[in-house]
């Protein structure tokens, strides 16, 4: 077994906690959602974004975190590749928050003929950001296990892909009016961005093992 880091304790228990704090504000976009699908948000104007707080609480830990790998021991090179890790899970935090205001905001209205496929694409979306996650704790467990951790989450990654086109061909073909369908094409692109961002942090957990190999 091959661990990235051998002493760096606190910094090893300050990932694993940042980490799942940005898995528990997938957690709140997931629950959150269906209220937005069925206009929960719409009709409630006064109904805070649940995702805030739980993202808000990660952008603290992820504050701490930096501090902790500018204080810590590990090697220049290590630290940027940490830092810039570090910086690509934030950005999935960030977009959970922002699909919750494509409703609790922007009062957006979801045709219910695409319910179902945008549900999907979530799904799938979720499934692959939860395989990102088991990839970078790897880093803390055992490196010849992530390659084929990013590979999985490669093939989910693909997968949202297509699911993602086959939405927005069923967009395009509904009877709405443009400015409608340009903004219900935001909230399709910000869900498969959550995908795309994951399978940017499993590439890059995968250079990093391979980095410390050499």
């Amino acid at each position: 077994m091959f661990r990235l880091w051998r002493t760096e304790k606190r910094l090893q228990e300050k990932l694993e906690a940042y980490l799942a704090q940005v898995m528990s504000s997938l957690g709140g976009l997931k629950d959150a959602f269906p209220q937005g699908l069925d206009g929960t948000f719409a009709r409630q104007s006064d109904l805070a974004n649940p995702v805030h707080e739980l993202e808000s609480v990660a952008d603290d830990m992820r504050r701490e975190l930096e501090l902790e790998l500018y204080s810590g021991k590990l090697l220049p090179e290590s630290r940027a590749d940490m830092l810039s890790l570090v910086e690509a899970i934030d950005r999935i935090s960030n977009i959970a928050e922002n699909i919750v205001e494509f409703f609790s905001i922007q009062k957006l209205d979801v045709p219910a003929a695409l319910h179902a496929d945008v549900e999907d694409l979530l799904r799938k979306s979720l499934e692959t950001c939860a395989a990102m996650s088991e990839t970078v704790r790897l880093l803390l467990d055992d490196l010849s296990k992530i390659r084929g951790c990013a590979e999985e989450v490669d093939h989910l990654e693909s997968q949202c892909d297509a699911r993602e086109r086959r939405l927005l061909r069923r967009l395009f073909d509904l009877d709405l009016d443009l400015a409608r369908k340009l903004h219900l094409r935001e909230l399709i692109g910000s869900i498969a961005a959550l995908s795309d961002q994951a399978e940017n942090v499993a590439d890059m957990v995968e250079r990093m093992a391979v980095k410390r190999r050499l």
